[in-house]
């Protein structure tokens, strides 16, 4: 079953889809770094994946 998080900033599409939950968290991390100038804990990433 995949694991997949949606990107909840305003006028962002980022999506990411992955069997493995921690690349899903290490993919977000990095993504919410470089394009939102932010950090995400990793706890709060996984309350908000899904299971595909």
């Amino acid at each position: 079953m995949a694991h997949q998080f949606e990107c909840t900033q305003q006028d962002c599409d980022f999506m990411v889809r992955a069997n493995d939950e921690n690349e899903v968290v290490d993919v977000v991390q990095e993504h919410a770094r470089e394009k939102h100038g932010m950090s995400m804990e990793r706890n709060d990433i996984q309350g908000a994946i899904r299971q595909r």
